[in-house]
Parts: structure tokens; C-alpha cells; sequence
């Protein structure tokens, strides 16, 4: 293995780190420390606005370094390879599980959230709102269960 493949799986996982501590620093850090502000939509608002073009940006850069990792390492782009192949079909999970992040993701980003932070400003108690939230928690599921398939195909792919 070169030098291009591991400065991709070192940006690989910056990237996911920057993925998953962004949607944990919401919840745990942010939400708590503007509970009582009087301008906490707002800055909820344009924390989320920020963290959605940032995000987006991470998830392609995920996807870029994630093929790149794989064209480096010499693994094929076969079906049997992804189907018939104990490491392809963990690999397959992932691909799987990206999809999954970038469907939840849009919806979230684009739909949910954004309308969730609409109604706040009529009324604090709103559907958009729990399913915006639970489409966050999905996805940050999504986004741990992908990095955990990580760790085992680094690992050498085998699932006890």
C-alpha cells in the first residue's frame, strides 16, 4: 500500500469523526447551552444551516475517500466481490448504510428540520420537531453502525 491510500483513510476517518461529533455536539453540547436563550431558535437556525453545507460537504467527501480507499487497496467493483466475498458483503453494508445516511440526511436537512424550526417560531410543541429529532437520531445510528463496520474491515472484515 502507498502513501495516497493512507492519507485517503486518514481524511476517511477525519471526515467521519467531523460527521459523527457534529451531530453529537447538537444534542449534548448546543441544545443544553441555548435551552434559555431567548434567541434559541435563531441560533439554532443558523448553527444547523452551517453544519448542513459543512456535512454535506463531509458525507461527499466520505464517499470520495471511501472509493478511493478501495480502488487503492486493489478491490475489485464486482458483483461477486460485493455479494460472494465475506469482506465485499461487509463493504456492501456500508454501502448500504451510506445510502440509508444520505436518504435520512436529505430528509432531515430539507424537510424536517428546516420546517421544525419554522413551527418553533409559532409553537413549542410540533410533530416536525419529534420527527425531526428522530430522524437526527436515526441517522447518528446510521453514522456509528457505519463506523463500526469501519473499524471491523480494517480489521480484516470478519464478524464474530
Amino acid at each position: 500500500m502507498n502513501t495516497w491510500y493512507f492519507i485517503s483513510v486518514f481524511l476517511h476517518v477525519i471526515l467521519a469523526a467531523f460527521w459523527i461529533g457534529g451531530m453529537l455536539s447538537l444534542p449534548l453540547v448546543i441544545l443544553p447551552g441555548i435551552k434559555q436563550h431567548p434567541d434559541r431558535i435563531a441560533i439554532l437556525y443558523k448553527t444547523g444551516i452551517a453544519f448542513r453545507f459543512y456535512g454535506w460537504v463531509a458525507l461527499l467527501a466520505l464517499l470520495a475517500t471511501g472509493l478511493l480507499n478501495m480502488y487503492l487497496r486493489g478491490l475489485p467493483f464486482t458483483w461477486v466481490f460485493f455479494t460472494q466475498n465475506s469482506y465485499g458483503i461487509l463493504v456492501s453494508w456500508k454501502f448500504l448504510l451510506f445510502t440509508g445516511i444520505l436518504a435520512v440526511s436529505g430528509t432531515h436537512d430539507f424537510f424536517f428540520g428546516r420546517k421544525a424550526l419554522e413551527e418553533m417560531q409559532h409553537t413549542d410543541n410540533s410533530r416536525l420537531r419529534q420527527l425531526a429529532r428522530w430522524s437526527g437520531r436515526i441517522n447518528l445510528l446510521l453514522a456509528l453502525a457505519m463506523a463500526f463496520l469501519g473499524v471491523v474491515l480494517s480489521r480484516g472484515g470478519a464478524l464474530p
